[in-house]
């Protein structure tokens, strides 16, 4: 195989195979050194660079301080919203109470109206069964006129003296 001689140094081919790689990788790893180190350079180039944000933080203390006041009519206008909940509650529990009322009475009148009927009814009925039994009467009363009538008729018919042949 061959040999490379440096100096009193002598390496054979097999030795230069791990050596030129390992060369390869200080050589690369030194450049990519070198290449961040510059690029480092570079932002801080650009971070001394920087514009003046003294502005820019003015108007976010002029944004904090909006945001403020608006945080604070929000929990003002939640505060309101609370007590018009409260008040809407309120209400609405005596609604129900009145409804809960009503229809108490309602149902009270119903029951009176119920009652009221039914006596109505059986005062109606007890009218018809009067009317009914004088009906009844007077038919009886009418069959026996009829009965006296036909027997005065037929006595007067009977009469010897009543010969009007």
């Amino acid at each position: 195989m061959a040999e490379v001689e440096f100096g009193d140094v002598k390496v054979s081919g097999g030795k230069m195979l791990l050596i030129v790689p390992l060369l390869g990788s200080i050589i690369g790893a030194m450049w990519g050194g070198f290449e961040l180190y510059q690029r480092l350079l570079n932002a801080e180039e650009q971070l001394g660079n920087l514009p003046d944000t003294s502005a820019i933080n003015q108007q976010l203390a002029v944004q904090a301080e909006t945001l403020q006041g608006l945080s604070d009519d929000v929990s003002t206008q939640f505060n309101t919203l609370n007590i018009l909940v409260d008040n809407l509650q309120e209400d609405i529990d005596r609604i129900r109470e009145d409804v809960d009322e009503i229809d108490t009475f309602v149902r009270n009148i119903d029951e009176s109206t119920n009652e009221t009927q039914r006596d109505l009814r059986n005062d109606v009925y007890a009218m018809e069964e009067t009317l009914n039994d004088r009906m009844r009467e007077i038919d009886e009363q009418l069959r026996e006129t009829r009965d006296d009538l036909e027997e005065s008729i037929e006595r007067i018919l009977d009469n010897p003296l009543n010969d009007s042949e």
